[in-house]
């Protein structure tokens, strides 16, 4: 692994010409250490995909995390990028407004073939009006437009707008979790986590930042060239888009896809809680292209027109991080346990009490992604046959790079 001291000089002008992937790493890495992950699973999602010729569905991945994780920093990197365009103070109204002295007009027909980057989001998750808002935003992430009446008569696009979008904000709360599957999931995550540093290591980071580092803002401009050089190498290579090679992906890699996307339907299941019968799930067709797109956007990215198996792992941490919290934590524990645990391991793991483990593990069986073991002792779960592929070495190493 490229080390800090091992990194080349950055020149002092910003104007960087960036050649491959690992350069594009190098100087990420140098200014915001352990945040490339991150940025090219951001990258390969919402802007990558852009330059593919025949994609459709617009694709939404949300950064979440805490303040201090700066993924509000991580997209201010693509400001400047062509086919970016920022939206600092967001209303969902804005898409359509309707409204005739508007500079610019109406935010929808402007996005078309573009990837809107809103930094801060937590707006949209407080407003009084969310059900109708999700309503809205999920109609748009549709991709077949948007229509409706107002004074000034009907407004809206109504042909398909495909566009795709990257925002930032702090946390989902569970009845949030539980609308958007109510309304159909259209939304993908990735969880920026906290860094745990000893107090040492922050005095010597903060040390470091004001005696040796560049300002903030040189840093963020040199990332964001650095940025913009690379994509220019792509738009000059395919200057009239992206014809992807379908016949050379790998036949691992969409298996892995596929399956990826079918465990995110279960972990995303919204259970009745009056009756477990009348569990909603979300047809995985829409995922699973998804997640196939974000994979040829990751791969052209590494100069391919094909995906391997390694693209996967793109979407493997979307495919947790896009799960209610606590049930990506029991379906990891689970795998820490060569996929099978019980009670009293759940309990010491999780911190919770007996009946939250219980109510989890009976929730788990609903979503039809476990079986309970018969054992006198104790309550038991396991995964079922069809998600065994999650405890093969190569997975396992593929989530521990985000977990």
């Amino acid at each position: 692994m490229t080390t800090f001291n091992d990194l080349p000089d950055i020149p002092e002008e910003v104007t960087i010409t960036v050649t491959d992937f690992e350069q594009l790493d190098s100087i990420i890495e140098r200014y915001f250490p352990n945040k490339f992950f991150y940025l090219k699973h951001i990258l390969a999602a919402g802007y990558s995909t852009l330059f593919i010729n025949g994609i459709t569905q617009p694709i939404s991945l949300f950064l979440l995390g805490d303040p201090s994780t700066k993924k509000s920093s991580l997209l201010e990197i693509m400001r400047g990028l062509d086919k970016a365009l920022f939206s600092d103070i967001f209303s969902p109204a804005s898409f359509v407004s309707g409204a005739r002295d508007i500079e610019g007009g109406d935010l929808l027909p402007r996005l078309r073939n573009r990837c809107l980057v809103t930094p801060e989001l937590g707006v949209l998750f407080k407003d009084r009006n969310l059900p109708q808002t999700l309503g809205m935003l999920t109609r748009l992430l549709d991709g077949f437009g948007y229509v409706r009446h107002t004074g000034f008569g009907e407004v809206g696009v109504h042909e398909n707008v495909r566009f795709n979008w990257c925002a930032a904000i702090v946390k989902i709360q569970p009845k949030i979790w539980d609308l958007l599957g109510h309304l159909g999931h259209r939304l993908l995550f990735l969880h920026l986590e906290n860094e745990n540093e000893s107090v040492e290591a922050v005095e010597n980071r903060l040390i470091r930042m004001i005696t040796e580092d560049r300002d903030y803002n040189e840093k963020l401009s040199i990332c964001r060239n650095a940025v913009i050089a690379y994509f220019q190498k792509i738009q000059a290579r395919y200057p009239n888009g992206v014809t992807w090679n379908t016949a050379m992906d790998e036949q691992s890699a969409k298996q892995l896809i596929v399956r990826a996307a079918l465990m995110l339907k279960s972990l995303r299941g919204t259970i009745d809680p009056k009756d477990a019968t009348n569990t909603i799930f979300e047809e995985p067709t829409r995922l699973t292209q998804s997640f196939y797109n974000i994979c040829r956007g990751y791969a052209l990215m590494h100069d391919r027109t094909h995906v391997i198996f390694n693209d996967v792992e793109s979407v493997l941490a979307v495919m947790l991080d896009s799960a209610p919290p606590e049930r990506k934590k029991l379906l990891l524990a689970l795998l820490e346990q060569n996929g099978e645990i019980d009670a009293d391991q759940y309990m010491e793991m999780s911190k919770h009490g007996y009946k939250r483990v219980l109510d989890d593990f009976t929730n788990f069986e609903t979503l039809n992604i476990v079986e309970f073991v018969q054992d006198n002792t104790v309550k038991k779960i396991k995964l079922k046959p069809e998600f065994s592929w999650l405890l093969d070495k190569k997975i396992i190493m593929m989530i521990k790079l985000h977990n």
